[in-house]
């Protein structure tokens, strides 16, 4: 790009708080190396409140306040921090009115705006934003909204609601230039009449770099346990209850199952295991990322679940979790029902079909049971399956190759 003008690139989602705060590394990681490959400037905008945490940024009176972090600028909104439905859709509503009238610095008008979509409302905010500057659009899919809701039974489909965000939903992926879709399998997209030549599928995935610096966790399992362990978000879509379920049916005191992270449903989790006596389970609060690989590669085995619902098993799913899973080189337990099973197709664990209680015990007493040779074999192909096609410095690329297009074309 010698002699050329640097190209603006504006990153949006509300959720993309800066590391410090967030276990979710999707930009920063993206925008890392991304950096290594072409001359951008890059600038992300966020909210305010970290959704499915406890934390907000305080900032006295600004309306935004302006970072950079590693050449990135982020800059972050003043958003409304929500402990409820109404709440959270009024933070939605904010956070996307705050878009539509953000002011750019003079000398960084956009060429591009790249808006993920945790929900419709904030690629509306991104699209109206992107369409007054006159900068190309890409969108990034995340969630399907709103059929995930349909499939959830959160909303009615054919609905009042459901008809006004399929609508919504139509629209932004028509006025796209080009879309990034999280998932692999683009059926459902299609069906809504979306042009396939501007469909692209770029994974979540683990910066190995930061990975491997392996710094030792403030969470000390038992080691001379078996430890099983989860990490992340908990709540509803993360099938937790299920994880109990399977720690009642394991009779064998030397399994420990360790739950590490946040959401709305820990309370309820903790309510059952005390109502219900579950001695095998150990909670635990969420710890900075940078402690993660550490915890990882101190378990046996480490596990991730998924709720049996359709549109998973069309159009794939990518848990950021899993990821950071295979680069720990520990076997995985995968309960699921997915066309994207990345440990099936790695070699990297046990898949066990979503609804199948008892199958998922038998593949836990046989990940238990395995030599420790059996087991380090199963890691080692799932961290060769990561360095091979999810590593962030493969993702990059594809990503930079995207934006190149979209800009000359």
């Amino acid at each position: 790009m010698n002699g050329e003008k640097m190209k603006n690139i504006w990153f949006i989602n509300e959720h993309d708080a800066p590391p410090e705060f967030s276990k979710t590394r999707r930009r920063y990681d993206m925008c890392k190396y991304l950096l290594r490959l072409r001359k951008y400037k890059l600038h992300i905008i966020c909210g305010a409140f970290l959704h499915g945490t406890q934390n907000k940024y305080t900032y006295g009176k600004n309306q935004k306040k302006n970072i950079n972090i590693n050449g990135i600028d982020v800059h972050i909104l003043k958003g409304v921090k929500y402990g409820s439905n109404v709440k959270r859709i009024l933070s939605m509503l904010i956070f996307m009115l705050r878009l539509i009238f953000f002011k750019f610095p003079k000398n960084d008008k956009p060429d591009l705006i790249y808006a993920s979509s945790p929900h419709l409302f904030a690629a509306l905010g991104s699209l109206i934003l992107a369409k007054r500057n006159k900068a190309k659009y890409i969108l990034e899919i995340r969630d399907l909204w709103p059929e995930t809701w349909v499939q959830m039974n959160i909303i009615k489909k054919n609905g009042v609601i459901h008809k006004f965000f399929l609508k919504l939903e139509k629209y932004l992926y028509k006025k796209a230039d080009e879309i990034v879709f999280l998932g692999e399998n683009f059926t459902y997209i299609l069906s809504l009449g979306i042009d396939k030549n501007k469909l692209y599928s770029v994974n979540n995935g683990v910066d190995l770099e930061e990975f491997d610096k392996d710094i030792e966790s403030p969470i000390k399992l038992n080691l001379e346990k078996f430890n099983i362990t989860y990490t992340g978000a908990i709540g509803f879509a993360n099938n937790l209850d299920t994880l109990l379920d399977l720690a009642k049916l394991i009779d064998n005191d030397s399994i420990i199952f360790n739950i590490v992270g946040y959401g709305p449903l820990k309370e309820h989790l903790k309510n059952r295991v005390e109502r219900e006596e579950i001695s095998n389970i150990r909670f635990y609060d969420p710890i900075d990322k940078v402690f993660v690989p550490s915890l990882l590669r101190n378990s046996e085995v480490l596990i991730a679940l998924l709720l049996d619902i359709e549109l998973y098993k069309a159009g794939g799913i990518s848990l950021n979790k899993l990821f950071e899973y295979f680069a720990s080189s520990k076997p995985i337990l995968f309960y699921g029902n997915t066309v994207s099973d990345y440990v099936a197709r790695s070699n990297s664990g046990i898949s066990v079909p979503a609804g199948d209680i008892t199958k998922l015990k038998a593949a836990c007493l046989k990940l238990y049971n395995m030599s420790i040779e059996e087991r380090e074999e199963l890691g080692r192909n799932g961290r060769n399956y990561v360095e091979e096609n999810f590593d962030w410095k493969v993702l990059a690329n594809k990503v930079d190759q995207i934006i190149e297009n979209v800009l000359k074309g």
